[in-house]
């Protein structure tokens, strides 16, 4: 469930049920207008990221040290900071 969005985000709420994916849409890019894939630009599975995708930093972290995302979902912590697509 939304707890809050971040600046920009529109097409959220706070209150909004969403489920986190590995395999998101950005909605812009050829993939994403495609009836073809769904392996969008921006947000296709990437392992080798270990943060967020505009700035590469980890949202996450225990005794000081960062946590990293998994295929950027996070979906075993309590509380996540994931891309809107």
């Amino acid at each position: 469930i939304v707890e809050s969005v971040g600046e920009g985000v529109t097409d959220l709420q706070p209150g909004d049920h969403v489920l986190p994916i590995f395999t998101g849409e950005c909605g812009d890019c050829p993939h994403c207008h495609s009836e073809e894939s769904n392996m969008c630009d921006l947000l296709r599975i990437n392992t080798e990221r270990g943060g967020m995708i505009h700035d590469g930093e980890s949202r996450f972290s225990i005794n000081g040290k960062p946590i990293h995302h998994f295929l950027g979902t996070s979906t075993f912590s309590e509380y996540t900071v994931v891309h809107s697509g």
